[in-house]
């Protein structure tokens, strides 16, 4: 799906996102737990970058957790920006909002944190591959990158049963889930965690592991060499 499709697909589910992302991603309140448990533990002014950062999900766990950051929110679709300051309208002298094209936008640099929230499966995997250079460098020494995304297993026959429990589960919900799988199908490219991790390393990034794994869903974490 070209660029233009993806932020008119997002931008028409700004005003509900958090409630379909709990019908269409097993265990999505779960996952938000485990996001907050990687974030570092000593509150300070930590330089975040929320990419793709929709309605400031991801964002909210951080100043949850960690008050005194600074976090940029970054997002193709204006809506989904409009949606952040509504939601986050109490620590709006802690943000700032850009919109643009990460693949060729800038991004900015000397970031503590990345997150990447269910938003880099919609690159294709030789884009994926060189962005994650452009996730290194905006990092200062020692920074974090958290990603949940989409994943496809290795192994074909299992990837097909991990499909079919993610349309059981949406299904579950009420949704329908062959609408969904055809637009996924249409617009995402995920990735295997094997490709993943050899393509952060590549990049120069350390220490990446995943920390919670279900159906075609992840969270994982990779390192700029050093610590916080």
């Amino acid at each position: 799906m070209e660029q233009d499709q993806i932020k008119q697909h997002f931008a028409k589910q700004a005003d509900e996102y958090e409630q379909l992302m709990v019908r269409l991603v097993p265990q999505y309140l779960e996952q938000h737990r485990i996001i907050q448990s990687l974030l570092p533990i000593q509150d300070r002014d930590y330089s975040v970058l929320d990419l793709g950062c929709g309605n400031g999900v991801l964002s909210e766990l951080v100043f949850r957790k960690l008050p005194h950051s600074h976090i940029v929110g970054f997002d193709l679709t204006e809506n989904m920006l409009k949606a952040f300051e509504k939601k986050l309208s109490k620590y709006s002298e802690r943000y700032e909002l850009k919109q643009g094209n990460y693949l060729s936008d800038p991004i900015g640099n000397q970031y503590d944190i990345i997150l990447a929230g269910l938003t880099l499966h919609h690159l294709t995997w030789s884009q994926r591959e060189q962005f994650y250079m452009t996730l290194f460098t905006s990092l200062r020494e020692g920074g974090l990158l958290i990603a949940r995304d989409i994943i496809i297993d290795e192994d074909e026959s299992v990837r097909r049963d991990q499909y079919a429990l993610w349309k059981e589960f949406m299904k579950s919900q009420g949704e329908d889930p062959e609408n969904w799988y055809s637009k996924h199908m249409e617009k995402d490219h995920p990735m295997t965690l094997s490709n993943h991790f050899e393509w952060l390393r590549n990049a120069g990034f350390t220490k990446v592991a995943c920390h919670w794994r279900l159906y075609n869903f992840a969270i994982t974490t990779a390192q700029k060499t050093g610590s916080f």
